[in-house]
């Protein structure tokens, strides 16, 4: 089933994890990931509504790759308070329906 996030089209689900783990693991930690794979990073971080109503009035400075609490890599957004909120892309793909809709695409926007 095709998979929409942002601009990117993937075949399934599989195939969007498994960008997310090359954007991930492109750069070093502790670096912040720019560019078409911000943009992409970003989508995938509106799929978590509950975090992006986390946010509340803050606004997202940026996003990095950075080591979790469990000493394993994830993507943080940086925000407008200086302060880090971590996000699961597996967590964020899965929100994603199993089913297709109309036209035979799962769409996922950015908001």
């Amino acid at each position: 089933m095709p998979v929409k996030i942002g601009s990117e089209s993937f075949r399934t689900k599989k195939d969007a994890i498994r960008h997310c783990r090359a954007i991930l693991y492109r750069q070093p930690l502790e670096t912040e990931i720019e560019g078409e794979d911000a943009e992409f990073v970003h989508a995938v971080f509106n799929l978590r509504t509950d975090k992006v109503a986390e946010l509340g009035t803050r606004t997202i400075v940026r996003f990095l790759r950075k080591l979790h609490r469990h000493n394993t890599p994830g993507f943080f957004a940086e925000l407008s308070d200086g302060t880090f909120l971590d996000f699961s892309f597996m967590k964020a793909i899965n929100t994603l329906p199993r089913a297709s809709v109309a036209g035979g695409a799962v769409a996922a926007d950015t908001l």
